[in-house]
């Protein structure tokens, strides 16, 4: 498993945004302001089941919570990788050789 796939199953994206938008249950989602743009009703929806969200208002972009953390927190993914690692508890270490050689294999 890699560490995106296991910070990815130790986070709740529902969690992860909530600490940034109101969120509120609708149905099996939930929904909320988009924190990218300026609303007045709510177009900005997350759905547990994908861990995955997206603005179905003005500007329509959607992603999973390392795209979310990237806009939210002006983050290149690295910096969402080091972010998100340090809050679901995941240790990072440099790529050896062998990851590298294993990656090639798939």
């Amino acid at each position: 498993m890699s560490v995106v796939d296991e910070i990815k199953e130790r986070l709740d994206i529902v969690d992860v945004i909530s600490q940034y938008v109101s969120l509120k249950k609708a149905g099996r989602n939930y929904k909320g302001l988009c924190p990218f743009h300026a609303e007045k009703t709510p177009s900005f929806i997350v759905f547990p089941d994908t861990q995955s969200w997206h603005c179905f208002g003005a500007c329509g972009t959607g992603g999973d919570v390392f795209t979310f953390i990237m806009r939210q927190e002006n983050l290149d993914f690295a910096g969402a990788l080091r972010l998100l690692a340090q809050r679901a508890g995941v240790s990072l270490r440099p790529r050896t050789e062998a990851d590298l050689a294993r990656d090639k294999l798939k």
